[in-house]
């Protein structure tokens, strides 16, 4: 076992964009560097980032593109020679596109095993922001193949999306594993005051408080939310609160889907929050809704578990490996009347909702930020002994 290791975790996106990429890097580097190990981050450069000790920024082709998020520059020069001086053991990329391909080639011209992390259904995005026009869920297959051969092991969000590695891209059993993103300590630890305070602050005391944190971006599936949303106003007939956060191309489009459908009132898109907020909104609201259909986990959702907040979500791949349905969250099928149906049920007392809560808190315990970047560790400790081991052969081989 390596006693300190040099880690290097690339990615496409990362801070100030809000995303599950993003919030998913940074808690695995605050683990990592808890234990004592070196980690940096390569991320792109934005014109709101805030600059950190253990992040490099690299150039930026688009400022702006689908969703708020930037289009890298993987051929920076300047790339290579910041990896080069900092003498890495291990690289963990987080996207096989673009950085990705840039990892791949640091990978094998300076002889450091690569691991990858598939943290999103990238056919299902291409679908949603072409309106089904454009299906690539074939194709992808045949893009991902070269490059998950380059990688010493890949892992997967949750059991379910590990079964899409290793049953449609045809990974082998052992050289796949289950990551997920781990939750904060802060997220357990939100007090009463707090969640009153989140409460009065949307006038929600005494009425359901709902939430949802995503980009508001049609994978997102919000649309759906509020057309559910505009049946179970009609249905409950009572005052309700539902609290939008985050932001995205999309979001004025969605204010005015509001407007049509009599919402104004009871939703709120608050914008995007930092993250050492949003545990008090996760931990305040009776519910947390989920529409996704795109998700490889969902980390809200595991956030929302951290607060004591059953899920109430579609029913998909991904989200199916952390909702239990009955137990700690309810699933639906993409259907705004049964959607509607549901929360009505749940509002209206046929649930054991303070039972759900518990349920939802201890699945959320179970994903600490410590347990999950140790998992992270013995699996780079692995390739990287695996990879000091195919060199020493090749060398006796030699002599």
């Amino acid at each position: 076992m390596v006693l300190m290791m040099r880690i290097a975790l690339m990615t496409n996106n990362y801070k100030p964009v809000m995303g599950g990429v993003p919030i998913s890097i940074e808690r695995l580097t605050k683990g990592l560097e808890a234990m004592g190990h070196q980690v940096t981050v390569f991320a792109p450069t934005y014109s709101e980032q805030k600059e950190e000790e253990n992040v490099f920024r690299y150039a930026t082709l688009l400022h702006r593109f689908i969703g708020g998020i930037v289009i890298p520059n993987p051929f920076d020069r300047r790339i290579e020679k910041e990896f080069r001086e900092k003498h890495f053991d291990v690289i963990h990329v987080h996207h096989p596109m673009l950085v990705g391909r840039t990892a791949a080639y640091l990978s094998r011209k300076y002889h450091i095993p690569m691991v990858f992390t598939y943290h999103t259904r990238y056919e299902k995005y291409v679908e949603c922001y072409t309106k089904g026009l454009l299906r690539v869920e074939k194709l992808m297959p045949f893009y991902l193949h070269p490059f998950l051969k380059r990688c010493s092991f890949v892992f997967a969000p949750t059991e379910g999306i590990r079964t899409y590695l290793t049953d449609t891209l045809g990974m082998e059993q052992e050289r796949t594993g289950v990551l997920p993103t781990g939750i904060e300590e802060r997220n357990f630890q939100v007090t009463e005051e707090e969640k009153e305070g989140i409460r009065s602050r949307y006038h929600a005391q005494g009425m359901p408080l709902f939430l949802t944190v995503s980009r508001m971006g049609p994978e997102k599936n919000v649309g759906f939310l509020i057309n559910s949303l505009a049946e179970f106003k009609k249905r409950f007939q009572r005052p309700f609160r539902m609290l939008m956060v985050g932001d995205g191309g999309h979001r004025a489009e969605y204010e005015k889907l509001c407007e049509r459908l009599d919402l104004k009132d009871e939703v709120i898109f608050t914008g995007s929050l930092p993250n050492e907020e949003t545990a008090a909104y996760f931990a305040a609201a009776d519910a947390f809704l989920f529409a996704s259909k795109t998700e490889t986990q969902g980390i809200v959702v595991l956030e929302a578990f951290a607060g004591g907040t059953p899920v109430l979500a579609v029913r998909a791949s991904g989200v199916e490996d952390l909702v239990t349905n009955g137990v700690n969250g309810i699933l639906t099928e993409e259907d705004s009347l049964e959607y509607a149906e549901m929360l009505e049920c749940f509002c209206g007392g046929e649930i054991d909702r303070a039972g759900m809560a518990e349920n939802a808190l201890q699945t959320g315990l179970r994903y600490r930020e410590e347990a999950v970047a140790l998992k992270a560790l013995h699996v780079y400790n692995e390739v990287v002994n695996e990879s000091h081991m195919v060199s020493l052969t090749a060398r006796t081989v030699k002599i």
